[in-house]
C-alpha cells in the first residue's frame, strides 16, 4: 500500500483560518490530496509498466483507483497487488527450441531477471488455447513451473523501487502546489459570495 498524507506549517494558514470555516480548509485539503495522488498514480504505472517490460493492459486490475481522503482521514491510499503477467508478454521477449527463453522484466530496479535467460524453457499450451514460459523443476517431465514477469506490487514495493520514489515526489510535490490552489478558490468563492450577500 502506497500512503499519501499532507504536513504543513499552520502558521501559513492563519489568514485563511480568518475568513474560511475549519471544514472549507479541511476541504480544501481534502481536494489539494486527492487530485495529487491521482495524478501520481497514473505517472506511477507508466513508470511500473517500464519496469516490468510490459504495457499497463497488462496489469489494469491491479492497479486500481486511488481511494479518496475522508472528513476524518487526511490520506490518500493506493494498493498496488498482485498480476501474474507472462514473460512472454514482456517487449523483445523472445523463446525457440536451439536458444531457448531470453527476456528481461525488472529493468528499471535492476533485479535478478533483468537479463532472463533460460535455455531449456518451452512452451505450454493450454486446453483453453492459453500459453505460458515453463521450466522443469527435474530431470522427470513432470513437475513444472511456470516463468513469470515481475509483479506490480513488486515494482512498487521493493527497496528503493523507482515506481514508489516517483510517487512519492509527484505526490508531495502536487499537494503543496495545489493546496495553494485548492485555498485561494474556497478563499475567493467565500468572498465572492460576501459580495453577493450585500
Amino acid at each position: 500500500m502506497s500512503l499519501l498524507g499532507v504536513t504543513f506549517d499552520t502558521k501559513g494558514l492563519e489568514a485563511w483560518a480568518q475568513a474560511l470555516s475549519k471544514r472549507e480548509i479541511r476541504n480544501a485539503v481534502r481536494r489539494a490530496i486527492d487530485k495529487s495522488a491521482r495524478f501520481a498514480r497514473k505517472e506511477a504505472i507508466k513508470i511500473i509498466a517500464a519496469d516490468i517490460g510490459t504495457a499497463p493492459a497488462q496489469f489494469k486490475d491491479a492497479v486500481p483507483k486511488v481511494k479518496a481522503t475522508t472528513q476524518a482521514f487526511l490520506s490518500a491510499t493506493w494498493t498496488v497487488s498482485k498480476a501474474r503477467i507472462g514473460i512472454l508478454n514482456v517487449k523483445r521477449a523472445s523463446i525457440s527450441k536451439a536458444n531457448g527463453l531470453s527476456a528481461s522484466t525488472f529493468r528499471l530496479s535492476d533485479g535478478g531477471s533483468k537479463r532472463l535467460e533460460a535455455k531449456h524453457a518451452f512452451v505450454v499450451t493450454l486446453a483453453n488455447g492459453g500459453r505460458f514460459v515453463a521450466l522443469r523443476k527435474g530431470r522427470a517431465r513432470l513437475p513444472i513451473k511456470g516463468v513469470y514477469a515481475e509483479m506490480p506490487n513488486q515494482a512498487m514495493g521493493q527497496p528503493n523501487a523507482p515506481a514508489a520514489k516517483l510517487w512519492h515526489k509527484i505526490a508531495s510535490t502536487a499537494t503543496n502546489r495545489l493546496l495553494q490552489i485548492e485555498l485561494t478558490k474556497a478563499f475567493n468563492g467565500r468572498f465572492q459570495s460576501a459580495r453577493t450577500s450585500e
